[in-house]
């Protein structure tokens, strides 16, 4: 009688492990496409969290009245009075 039982219950465990190896191989290929999306939107979120510190740094430098006057007239061509602009071809060599 033990016998029977055992090989019952020997069956009955293979038979559990054969079922949950089946649940995690199906979780794990349902999750795949995730991990995949989710390494995307890391990399996006990367490179925005790179271009905001670039924009930071950039603004830190405008703030300074020097450094925004000098860019006002370098990408304006603006000159203060008594300031001539010479502008010279961008192939120009000295």
């Amino acid at each position: 009688m033990f016998k029977n039982l055992y090989k019952f219950l020997l069956i009955l465990e293979i038979l559990i492990i054969i079922y949950l190896g089946f649940l995690i191989v199906k979780e794990m290929r349902f999750n795949k496409p995730l991990k995949d999306e989710i390494y995307i939107y890391k990399n996006y979120l990367e490179r925005k969290l790179n271009e905001n510190n670039k924009l930071k740094s950039r603004l830190e430098y405008l703030s300074d009245p020097e450094n925004f006057k000098k860019e006002l007239k370098e990408k304006l061509n603006l000159a203060e009075p008594g300031e001539s602009v010479i502008i010279l071809p961008e192939n120009f060599e000295e």
